[in-house]
């Protein structure tokens, strides 16, 4: 029986790790003028979708439910089965993260790394999931395309964006993938929502 179990996990981490990719409607360009601002102002979003990320030889994959308002940011990691592995919550400096046995608990960065086994520019990604640099910084952009930078550096970061899809007149990235020294985070949206 704990045989059977195990392969009907592995089979679904495997089938999880398969669908990565996932399809997306093409954006019509004449969409894209000043979609930045538009972002910028989008308040309030919800996404489903997948996180993966890779520190050197370690490498997780998860599926991710992330809640954003004016106030917090509320990220839900689980399993391809649907079991709840952590939650993260975090507004300001402060971050609070809950392991799968529930107990919230504040942590600083350096904690959280410890946890989780990388260091998530937690700062900047509210941004670069919506597909733009953060406002209150530099970046240098690398490439260009449609629907406006589609690759740039910012805080250290390589961020690089793909495949668009629409939320009501919001242009928004389907696929973010972030780069700094040997930690690699991709995250996939399978469906953006208010």
């Amino acid at each position: 029986m704990k045989r059977l179990f195990f392969y009907a996990l592995m089979a679904s981490q495997l089938w999880a790790c398969a669908s990565m990719e996932t399809s997306k409607n093409v954006v019509d360009p004449t969409l894209v003028a000043g979609n930045d601002a538009k972002v910028l102002v989008l308040k309030e979003w919800r996404l489903l979708g997948r996180l993966s990320a890779r520190n050197g030889k370690e490498s997780w994959l998860t599926k991710l439910e992330w809640k954003h308002n004016i106030w917090v940011d509320d990220l839900t990691f689980s399993t391809s089965l649907g079991g709840v592995v952590a939650t993260l919550a975090y507004a300001g400096n402060t971050i609070i993260f809950a392991a799968s046995d529930g107990v919230k608990r504040e942590v600083t960065e350096q904690e959280l790394q410890a946890k989780i086994g990388y260091s998530p520019p937690l700062q900047h990604l509210k941004f670069w999931v919506r597909g733009v640099p953060n406002p209150t910084l530099s970046f240098q952009k690398i490439e260009n395309n449609l629907v406006g930078v589609r690759a740039f550096h910012q805080g250290g970061w390589r961020v690089e964006l793909g495949r668009f899809e629409l939320l009501d007149d919001v242009v928004l990235p389907a696929k973010v993938m972030l780069s700094r020294n040997d930690l690699t985070m991709k995250i996939v949206v399978d469906q953006w929502l208010k």
